[in-house]
């Protein structure tokens, strides 16, 4: 049996668990000689290796010191400790050991290569001299001798000087290929980039430049090991996360919506809320799974049951919260069958969602959806649609106002020209130093998108009014006979300059008096916009926001303000469709 010493594990390793001794790669090293106790060891040594010791039999229970008399010449065995358990015997690392990993290395006492593997590319401990070499090692040397430089060689140092050997040692001993990896594997899933950006040859050399010990460790990533890592590393965590859920004390609530990529890939978000052991509100990302199929309820549940099984949660799943989409239905009657329970009165609405629909009805009246509906979402505006969204009233002139605006060039810089020539008038240097702004375009999937397009419109109503005027002008210029002066018969003037779709003053009055009553619906949406798990806020409280119960005073307080405004009426323009659009919101 050869077991170090307190004083030689002392030698090796120091209190974080680090070698003091760590050579470059392609350096021979000589281990720390094995000592015997002696009386000069200290106390706070020895209770250091006992309490390591203690930490190594509770990996291990069951295990004792190895008491057979077998081959412990590999000098893989200085960086070892050597235990049994019956016909069992094993090698553990003492380095892992040391650092408190979660998973100790360990291999059986006839897996010496694989040991020697572990030391080299884990900890970058090579071969005594005369000693065997790991394939690993062996590998590294046979790069460097096709040409590649050392960390001596690249940074000048000669290694036969004790503090050049030491930078050199530092370098070498600093960097975790590993925790590099980690690192590079992380900010390409949290930067949502591509995986071939890990093998773009300036990233590389940007890599080699701060620290040429990624490249000398061949550290680099492929395309292809980022996408195994990643996945190696989700279904690492997945089973501690089938873990709490499985061990959750109540029951799993479930949200699921689907949207596309910008890759064309048709995803459906699904995520989960729970209780933890401690009884704190949690929420987790189940899957994204792709539906390649028809987009039907019975194709989304079985994705989302797919899910579900697959965290062995089916007996736990509580209650879903879904938008009003038809195949929704659909797909709870599936879920609810599978399951064993009414999917119907399983079903939430989203709060969010609810208050976008009841937006549109106050804007548009009794039938938002049917009207969005008849719009085809073309690139091109036609004429049928144009007239759709003009009888929307303010709002839907609006739109095409900015819609047309949108889809032409000439319009946009046009606007900007106006916006910069009245900035640059300015004596106000912080106006001077302002960037034009540009329309915003409602749609039909972002929350309250009416709301935002109009509070734009408002802050760019004197440039509207100068671009359109400036518009019809140069239209005027462009179609007007040279020899009569007259417009040509067959010039067709720009829509955005008839009379019937220009703004009137009583126009903007409405738009104004709807984004303030919009302006709380975003309040309330906003508020609501939580997990319901406290947390210290900005301004020092302690709080959660999207709680059930807020939902309930959420809804009273737009109650509250849309009698308000509905009482207001008779002092705004058009009171009764204002009365009524107010009915149909709430």
């Amino acid at each position: 049996m050869s077991i170090l010493s307190d004083s030689d594990a002392i030698t090796a390793v120091d209190d974080d668990g680090n070698f003091r001794s760590s050579p470059a790669p392609s350096t021979a090293f000589t281990p720390f000689s094995p000592a015997r106790r002696s009386k000069s060891t200290s106390p706070d040594s020895t209770t250091k290796e006992r309490q390591y010791e203690e930490s190594l039999w509770r990996r291990f229970p069951g295990f004792t010191w190895s008491q057979r008399v077998r081959d412990t010449n590999s000098w893989a065995w200085e960086y070892g400790y050597d235990i049994q358990k019956g016909n069992d015997r094993k090698w553990v690392c003492k380095i892992c050991i040391r650092k408190n990993t979660l998973k100790p290395k360990t291999f059986t006492s006839t897996g010496i290569q694989n040991t020697l593997n572990h030391l080299y590319d884990d900890h970058r401990i090579c071969a005594p001299e005369g000693k065997t070499k790991s394939a690993s090692q062996l590998r590294a040397e046979g790069r460097k001798a096709k040409g590649q430089s050392t960390i001596a060689e690249l940074m000048k140092l000669d290694t036969n000087k004790p503090r050049e050997q030491a930078i050199a040692n530092g370098f070498i001993k600093n960097f975790d290929k590993k925790h590099f990896q980690r690192l590079l594997m992380e900010w390409i899933v949290e930067a949502n980039l591509s995986f071939e950006t890990a093998e773009h040859d300036k990233l590389r050399k940007i890599f080699a430049y701060l620290n040429p010990c990624v490249k000398l460790c061949d550290a680099n990533l492929s395309a292809t090991s980022i996408r195994r890592k990643i996945v190696a590393s989700y279904e690492q965590h997945k089973t501690k996360v089938m873990e709490v859920l499985q061990s959750s004390p109540g029951l799993i609530h479930v949200s699921f919506d689907g949207w596309r990529s910008g890759n064309r890939h048709a995803l459906y978000g699904i995520m989960c809320f729970f209780q933890d052991e401690k009884n704190k509100p949690r929420k987790i990302v189940l899957g994204v799974p792709e539906v390649s199929t028809r987009h039907s309820g019975t194709n989304i549940a079985a994705e989302v049951l797919e899910i579900i099984d697959s965290y062995g949660i089916k007996n736990k799943i509580g209650y879903f919260t879904l938008d009003n989409a038809e195949n929704n239905d659909s797909a709870m009657a599936v879920i609810g069958g599978e399951l064993g329970f009414d999917g119907r009165k399983r079903r939430g609405r989203c709060f969010g969602h609810i208050l976008n629909l009841s937006a549109k009805a106050l804007l548009f009246g009794s039938n938002p959806e049917a009207f969005e509906n008849q719009l085809s979402g073309a690139a091109a505006l036609s004429e049928t649609e144009h007239d759709l969204w003009r009888r929307g009233g303010p709002v839907g002139k609006l739109h095409n106002l900015v819609v047309d605006i949108d889809r032409s060039d000439v319009l946009s810089y046009l606007l900007r020209g106006v916006q910069q020539a009245d900035m640059d008038q300015s004596i106000d240097p912080r106006v001077r130093a302002r960037k034009p702004l540009n329309i915003v375009v409602d749609n039909d999937t972002r929350w309250l998108s009416q709301l935002y397009m109009i509070r734009r419109a408002i802050k760019l109503r004197p440039y509207l009014d100068v671009m359109i005027l400036k518009h019809k002008q140069a239209w005027e210029q462009d179609n007007r006979s040279k020899k009569t002066g007259l417009m040509r018969r067959s010039a067709v003037q720009p829509r955005i300059c008839l009379s019937e779709n220009q703004l009137s003053d009583k126009d903007w009055d409405v738009l104004e008096h709807l984004a303030t009553i919009l302006g709380f619906y975003e309040v309330t949406v906003k508020t609501l916009e939580g997990d319901g798990i406290q947390r210290k806020r900005k301004r020092g409280w302690v709080g959660s926001y999207g709680n059930i119960w807020d939902v309930i005073q959420g809804f009273e307080f737009l109650m509250a303000k849309l009698e308000e405004y509905k009482a207001f009426a008779a002092d705004y323009p058009d009171p009764e469709h204002y009365r009524i659009n107010i009915n149909l919101g709430w």
